[in-house]
């Protein structure tokens, strides 16, 4: 048996920390992006002899990643109670091939982790016809996303789609968004990266200064969103926080302040070492011809529309 499912990368532009005792209830409000870059989780069985003992294996893009593979190890920790109930006890008929096509930059503002783990979920739902629903999926890679602290409204995110508000925190089927939207769902912009290294997300999130400061600006732009829900006030908001929270390098601040000057908007991707921006067709010229930016190899994304893909 084999499974492949999809699942967006989410930028956030800004965000607030909501705490709560219940993991599934914590989480982040704030908006973000969702692009057609991803991750894309295939699950497959090997057939070996029935006295050998099975195994799953963890790859990412093909290769052992001891580090990286600690979210689907967290997501079948936590998903195994459920395969018990199903079946009265965990075991494997078969070893099972998890492998993650990861086609962004890890650990640097995408949300790979929620991606992983969700689509583990989903993809072991099906191999062991557990009939979770997306929501029962999301709901096991947010409580993995919660306890490793690698990330707090990425999974709630990739519920929904384009560019979204997170209007209220938690897991999906908890947590609510709303979608920014326009005439085309904004079919015609793009979206511009380029990552310049990673950021430890729990370093960030756990720190009681830092979160402060993330929750007093968070919120503002929050109540700007919701009051006036725009391509442009969304960058315009993800700017201003970047700058406010102190999160955003000088590095970044001087590639940023430039790109602002040829596109829609730029921030930096919460929360990693990553530029991010969105621009319409016309305006990559602009950037080739700017000294301070031509020589930067941007990657070019469109925002995505669509659902989790599961095939």
């Amino acid at each position: 048996m084999k499974v492949s499912i999809f699942v967006p990368s989410n930028i956030t532009g800004f965000f607030s920390i909501k705490e709560d005792e219940n993991p599934l209830k914590k989480g982040s409000c704030g908006a973000g992006v969702l692009i057609d870059s991803g991750v894309k989780t295939i699950i497959q069985t090997l057939k070996k002899g029935d006295d050998e003992n099975h195994q799953i294996q963890i790859r990412i893009n093909g290769k052992k990643d001891p580090k990286n593979e600690l979210i689907t190890l967290k997501t079948i920790e936590i998903l195994k109670p459920h395969i018990i109930k199903n079946s009265g006890k965990f075991e494997l008929k078969d070893d099972l091939l998890i492998n993650h096509e990861i086609n962004v930059p890890v650990g640097s503002g995408f949300g790979t982790s929620a991606s992983c783990s969700f689509g583990t979920a989903i993809g072991l739902s099906k191999i062991f016809n557990l009939n979770l629903s997306n929501n029962q999926a999301g709901q096991i890679a947010h409580l993995t996303e919660v306890e490793l602290g690698s990330g707090l409204g990425d999974v709630l995110s990739q519920t929904s789609k384009g560019i979204m508000i997170r209007t209220s925190p938690g897991a999906p089927g908890i947590g609510k968004t709303n979608i920014i939207r326009d005439k085309n769902n904004f079919s015609d912009v793009l979206i511009l990266t380029k990552t310049f290294g990673e950021i430890d997300t729990s370093s960030i999130i756990e720190d009681p200064k830092m979160k402060k400061n993330i929750n007093k600006f968070g919120l503002i732009m929050q109540e700007r969103i919701i009051n006036n829900p725009t391509i442009e006030n969304f960058m315009d908001c993800s700017y201003e926080f970047a700058k406010k929270t102190g999160l955003m390098n000088k590095e970044l601040l001087k590639i940023v302040n430039e790109l602002k000057k040829c596109t829609i908007g730029a921030s930096m991707a919460m929360l990693g070492n990553t530029v991010f921006a969105i621009a319409n067709k016309e305006d990559l010229g602009k950037i080739q011809k700017s000294d301070n930016l031509k020589a930067i190899d941007f990657k070019i994304s469109k925002i995505y529309n669509d659902n989790i893909k599961i095939d």
